[in-house]
């Protein structure tokens, strides 16, 4: 009796429906995208992607674009798949795209390099920036990715880190690097002291965030006046004479009922100084 447990009704239709797109091509034709979300690849990836493709083949085919005047291909998904081919020699399987909407491609790779591996802090800063620049705006870019529209800001707002920042984001997380862009914009010195005496690996966000907290504390605790600065105190206030005040007379009914004088106008002295 035939077992079926492990076949893929769908994935076969899109395997069959596929079938006849799919072109082994010569790696030396394919060339990756400049502009490619991704810009750094890890090579020890590449190694055991390499190592995969040798032992079980390439299962799943990248896509190209359609070919240029040149008769190359510029690779739109799957560049570290075609790495893994030309390192082992052999040739590539590839779909040629039909179309070249190149700001869907950029959308499209963004989801797809993201959902395989988390893009680095500077893969997403160029990403953000890039898309902003060309009109797209945040709350757009929001919807198409699915990501946080804040989480996008964030990431927007990186791009205007000072230089010794920027140059951590292939290394460090978002929220590492936005806590050092807080901590700079406090106390520039102190944080430019922090990144040359921390290695990379260990600017945690736990590690960055406590630095941030502990320069905020610093610069918003009161400082200390100087001896030399203090003043001192003032001399008790001079009291002035003034004119003796008049008492007023007071009026008083009597039985009789008529009102009595009592009393007269009196001087009364003035308290000395």
């Amino acid at each position: 009796m035939t077992d079926f447990s492990g076949f893929d009704v769908f994935g076969e239709k899109a395997a069959v429906a596929d079938a006849d797109r799919v072109q082994l091509l010569d790696p030396e034709l394919l060339f990756p995208d400049p502009e490619n979300v991704r810009s750094e690849i890890d090579p020890a990836k590449i190694d055991e992607m390499a190592e995969t493709i040798k032992e079980r083949g390439q299962l799943q085919p990248i896509t190209v674009a359609p070919k240029d005047a040149d008769g190359r291909y510029r690779i739109m998904f799957g560049e570290r798949r075609w790495r893994a081919c030309k390192q082992l020699g052999v040739q590539v399987r590839a779909i040629v795209s039909k179309t070249d909407d190149i700001e869907q491609v950029r959308i499209d790779q963004f989801i797809e390099n993201d959902q395989r591996e988390d893009l680095s802090t500077a893969d997403m800063i160029r990403f953000v920036t890039g898309q902003v620049e060309k009109g797209r705006t945040l709350a757009e870019l929001a919807r198409a990715t699915g990501r946080n529209r804040t989480l996008l800001t964030r990431y927007q707002g990186l791009a205007k880190a000072p230089d010794y920042i920027a140059t951590l984001f292939a290394d460090i997380s978002m929220r590492s690097a936005v806590a050092l862009v807080q901590a700079a914009k406090t106390d520039d010195a102190a944080t430019r002291a922090f990144v040359a005496n921390t290695a990379a690996e260990d600017m945690t966000v736990l590690a960055c965030e406590r630095f941030a907290r502990e320069v905020g504390a610093k610069n918003s605790a009161p400082k200390p006046t100087p001896s030399s600065q203090v003043e001192a105190p003032l001399p008790p206030p001079r009291m002035t004479r003034r004119w003796p005040r008049l008492t007023e007379p007071r009026r008083r009914r009597t039985r009789s009922g008529t009102r009595k004088l009592i009393g007269r106008w009196m001087r009364r002295p003035c308290p000395k100084p």
